[in-house]
């Protein structure tokens, strides 16, 4: 989760806003997977939409805030996830990459205000909606707002732990890596913990994942 991940013949490739996006296979299998137990059809492809949208999203938000940079940024969708990628330079400093960093759960929470606005205007207008819009309504909302707010925790390589990364950069340029790998370890497996007692194992799952990348590239860049 560190790295980038590698074109395949069967990508989905498109432009948005200017900026080139493609969707790599593993990014439909791993979102049909985690919603499986949705148990209707009709309710997993909704929730596969919902998660492409919030993503593809919440990367926009990073891909347009490096561009108005001066960046070229592209956009990946892997797994269960992506990143926006551009090549910085050294007009990037660490507060315009904590910005880029903040963007992408910012653009995320700016479309849950938006959809809860149109909640509001739906509920006040008495529009009737059926089941699998309000279904979609509320998983775009759980989305943008429960991933952005977990995107945040100091935990690499989430955007949390690369603003994490960059503060502790400006304390001490030597060793600042070294503690954002520290603390997103800690965080990591705080979250696992919690999650597992609170009965989420895919959250466990993942955080316990984090924990032991950052205790790896902690370990790689001090020699243990």
């Amino acid at each position: 989760m560190f790295g980038t991940v590698g074109q395949t013949p069967y990508d989905i490739e498109f432009s948005l806003f200017g900026i080139p996006s493609r969707v790599h296979p593993f990014f439909w299998a791993a979102t049909v997977i985690f919603g499986w137990s949705l148990g209707r059809p009709d309710l997993v492809v909704i929730w596969v939409l919902c998660v492409f949208i919030s993503i593809l999203i919440h990367e926009m938000g990073h891909a347009l805030l490096a561009r108005a940079f001066g960046y070229d940024p592209h956009i990946v969708l892997h797994h269960f996830g992506g990143y926006a990628a551009y090549i910085p330079d050294g007009r990037l400093t660490p507060w315009k990459s904590i910005a880029i960093s903040f963007a992408g759960p910012l653009a995320g929470f700016v479309f849950y205000a938006f959809l809860r606005l149109l909640i509001i205007g739906l509920w006040q207008a008495d529009v009737k909606i059926n089941d699998n819009v309000r279904f979609a309504l509320g998983q775009l909302l759980f989305i943008n707002l429960f991933w952005g707010l977990l995107n945040l925790l100091p935990v690499l390589p989430l955007d949390g732990g690369r603003i994490s990364s960059e503060l502790f950069g400006m304390w001490s340029r030597r060793n600042g890596e070294a503690w954002a790998l520290r603390l997103g370890v800690a965080v990591g497996v705080g979250m696992a913990v919690f999650a597992m007692q609170s009965g989420d194992r895919y959250i466990a799952i993942l955080f316990g994942i984090l924990a032991l990348l950052n205790f790896q590239a902690l370990g790689a860049r001090d020699g243990y």
